[in-house]
């Protein structure tokens, strides 16, 4: 019996030391553990950077209507009373061309999501003319203003042109997710440049935003959603409007509510 019983007690003492032993092991490797955590947290760090994907911010479907009627009553931006060219979309069908526009290079047409129709630039490099007085080139009145809602998508940017009668370039504005710069040629034949970053301090991830500009007797004022961005005197008469999509994929920009007033 006593043998018996030290061989029980042995064999306890033994598979006590191995159970130790194990415990020990893993605390005595760290990169086993280090492993362990990264492979736990990989599905996590997974889920958000697909919540962080800037493809998501483009969807017309998930993002909320813009209160122009508050950003008017709050902002800076002020429309004209009378309208010069206006294009909600409301009357186009979804999948053709939008029928306001000359789309002069790239292609476009219109989309439609639970909040409304809206236009889609595709096809690479896309000008777009709104058809005014049967194309003329010299619409646009000594006082205006010019407005459009839009989304961003990844890697998305805007370029809106104003040329004078004869096509010559007076003003240029490019905005990106994070940037805005400007280019004016004034009376006296100089070009006057600005910029202005951390725009994602303006811009807004959960609804459409708002560009607008006014030109008034040569002072010409840009607005990012109701708020005065720049405010430049002495520029040269302006013609007509282009608003350009670079590197537009059916993905990235999407437009609505352009309106020019007086």
């Amino acid at each position: 019996m006593k043998k018996i019983y030290l061989t029980l007690m042995c064999a306890t003492g033994l598979l006590m030391l191995v159970a130790c032993g194990s415990k020990g092991s893993d605390k005595e490797n760290p990169e086993k553990e280090n492993a362990e955590a990264v492979e736990e947290s990989a599905p996590a760090a997974e889920a958000e950077e697909a919540a962080a994907d800037p493809n998501e911010w483009s969807d017309p479907a998930k993002v909320e209507e813009l209160d122009l009627n508050a950003l008017y009553a709050s902002g800076d931006f002020k429309t004209g009373t009378t309208v010069i060219f206006e294009d909600d979309q409301h009357k186009e069908t979804a999948g053709q061309i939008p029928s306001q526009w000359d789309v002069k290079s790239g292609s476009a047409e219109v989309g439609e999501a639970e909040g409304g129709k809206y236009i889609c630039p595709s096809g690479g490099d896309c000008n777009l003319f709104p058809l005014v007085n049967n194309g003329s080139k010299a619409y646009l009145p000594e006082k205006f203003a010019a407005e459009f809602q839009f989304l961003f998508g990844k890697d998305a940017w805007y370029h809106v042109y104003l040329f004078d009668a004869e096509e010559n370039e007076v003003v240029n504005i490019t905005f990106t997710p994070t940037l805005i710069e400007w280019n004016a040629a004034k009376t006296d034949d100089n070009w006057i440049h600005g910029d202005l970053d951390e725009l994602d301090k303006v811009f807004s991830k959960t609804k459409w935003n708002h560009f607008g500009l006014t030109f008034d007797n040569g002072i010409l004022k840009i607005f990012l959603n109701g708020k005065r961005v720049t405010n430049i005197a002495n520029i040269k008469p302006c013609g007509h409007i282009m608003i350009n999509c670079p590197e537009a994929d059916g993905k990235s920009h999407f437009m609505k509510n352009i309106k020019i007033s007086k």
